[in-house]
């Protein structure tokens, strides 16, 4: 866990992603700067099941909500480093074990949260035993069908973070495409 005192450093990009400067998290985001997240789908690839998590009630963005693998991009660490890092501080995998693939960019436009988010997928089955969480992030771990997960988004429901806009659309397609035809 970081230290409560020490405040996270991300780097600054403008809106065409070239590097600017380094600045405090929370400075990033009041002003909506523009900064690097990474996000993972981990997908059983026996049932098409992908792994959610849900975040703790005690966060302040998104609290109770279910959500996959992600984070911000600190400091000097790369895009990968940051993957890595992510999933075994959230959920105690060992992404050595297995071979994420990059899946797409998307450039996300919230309020508070102006971010290039690089998301990535892994063909993994992790029982869920295994999987050991960070008390202060989340609460709980399961598996939900894909396409479940889906439909849930395409109705903005509010128990995920989720909401079903053109970025999502893209990731969906994307993740359509690894799950349903590069695996027949």
């Amino acid at each position: 866990m970081k230290p409560a005192d020490k405040e996270e450093i991300l780097k600054v990009y403008d809106e065409n992603h070239n590097f600017i400067k380094m600045e405090k998290r929370s400075v990033v985001h009041d002003l909506e700067l523009w900064h690097n997240e990474i996000a993972l789908w981990i997908i059983d690839p026996t049932n098409n099941k992908v792994l959610m998590q849900k975040r703790s009630k005690y966060k302040k963005i998104n609290p109770n909500i279910w959500a996959i693998v992600a984070g911000h991009v600190v400091g000097e660490d790369s895009i990968l480093d940051t993957l890595y890092k992510e999933c075994s501080e959230e959920i105690g995998v060992d992404l050595n074990e297995y071979e994420p693939q990059f899946l797409t960019e998307i450039k996300v436009v919230e309020p508070k949260n102006h971010n290039f988010a690089s998301y990535f997928y892994v063909f993994a089955k992790i029982p869920l035993e295994k999987i050991k969480i960070q008390k202060e992030e989340l609460s709980e771990v399961k598996y939900l069908d894909y396409e479940y997960v889906k439909q849930l988004a395409q109705k903005s429901d509010k128990s995920i973070g989720i909401i079903w806009d053109k970025n999502y659309q893209k990731i969906f397609k994307a993740l359509d495409k690894v799950i349903y035809k590069e695996r027949k």
